[in-house]
């Protein structure tokens, strides 16, 4: 059986170079590798899930100890006292001449995806299993808990509505901490698409910058190559997935903070606003409403806070604005402009 290299991996399928000792399978091309034997009962390790999954997205990322709180109580606003924040919310809107939105895991549950930080999300869960396995409790598996695929999850109400408000002139940008896809597959313009985190069906040229976005994950992390070459100018592409440590680029980074600073409100969807910098971008505009069922950092800075499911948000707003929303998306084009640095 092959020694496991010191530095990374090289797939016998592909050209990725592995950097994660503990993968058993590509992130490129998902070829399984041979491996030594585990060093610990099965039963103490944590199951490998779905690489095209949240729970694969998450193994995929480095180990990192400061994920901030996580496993707070969802809560949801009395009926009587979410219809007045619903009209307060409805005013705001009317009356802002630009209104930009951040989104977080929470839009995409209603899809089948699970969050992060709820009271099932994968980092609480994952903070379950550490204290279990200090008390030498069995973990859970996290294979059951990753959710559906990100390949054949489709866009929420949210997602749709998102598109239709551009449409209709009630949204001048949207950013995402999102690497899910579903803001590129529901149709919205990418030049007024911020996708701060990274997309895992997105890998983007070194050379020349040309993004191009596939049907499949491309199971990489940390702007590592494709194996794919540009097809513009035959550059390296790359995957655009972040990792705990990268910064944020520039070219999404940029025209999104701008687009915030200059707007009168914005509504941050089903985030609990703890990664930065993206948390902080609410409070860059005038005025921010915060729609989340578990309580945010930045609730008491906030104009207006939601207890209630983004997708019954959403839809009351669409119908008070005169907003149509046409449900089933768009097919994203294979390359696309993003926002304009």
């Amino acid at each position: 059986m092959a020694e496991v290299p010191a530095v990374g991996w090289p797939c016998s399928s592909c050209t990725f170079v592995n950097t994660d000792l503990r993968r058993r399978t590509c992130a490129a091309c998902r070829t399984r590798r041979a491996a030594p034997p585990p060093t610990k009962p099965r039963t103490k390790r944590k199951a490998e899930a779905p690489a095209n999954t949240c729970g694969g997205y998450a193994a995929r990322l480095s180990d990192y100890k400061h994920k901030g709180v996580t496993g707070l109580p969802e809560t949801e606003d009395a009926p009587a006292v979410l219809e007045a924040k619903l009209a307060q919310l409805i005013d705001m809107v009317r009356a802002a001449e630009r209104v930009v939105v951040l989104t977080g895991a929470g839009v995409s549950t209603s899809a089948g995806l699970p969050d992060f930080r709820g009271p099932k999300g994968i980092w609480t869960l994952e903070d379950e299993a550490k204290k279990k396995k200090r008390k030498k409790a069995r973990p859970p598996d996290l294979a059951s808990i990753s959710g559906a695929s990100f390949e054949t999850v489709r866009p929420t109400f949210t997602h749709d509505a998102l598109v239709a408000l551009e449409r209709a002139g009630s949204l001048d940008f949207l950013a995402t901490q999102n690497v899910d896809g579903l803001h590129r597959r529901s149709g919205f313009p990418r030049n007024k698409l911020g996708v701060l985190h990274g997309c895992v069906f997105t890998e983007k040229c070194e050379t020349c910058g040309t993004e191009a976005f596939h049907d499949v994950d491309l199971g990489g992390v940390s702007f590592q190559p494709t194996g794919n070459a540009c097809g513009t100018c035959g550059g390296v592409m790359r995957d655009t997935v972040l990792d705990w440590d990268d910064g944020l680029p520039p070219a999404e980074w940029g025209p999104a903070e701008r687009a915030f600073g200059a707007a009168d409100v914005c509504l941050a969807l089903g985030t609990s606003l703890r990664i930065i910098p993206a948390a902080d971008m609410p409070a860059l505009a005038d005025r921010f409403v915060i729609v989340n069922l578990q309580e945010t950092p930045h609730d008491g800075a906030a104009a207006l806070v939601v207890r209630a499911r983004v997708d019954a948000v959403m839809e009351r707003l669409c119908a008070a604005l005169g907003v149509e929303v046409p449900r089933g998306g768009a097919p994203a084009p294979a390359a696309a402009p993003p926002p304009a640095g």
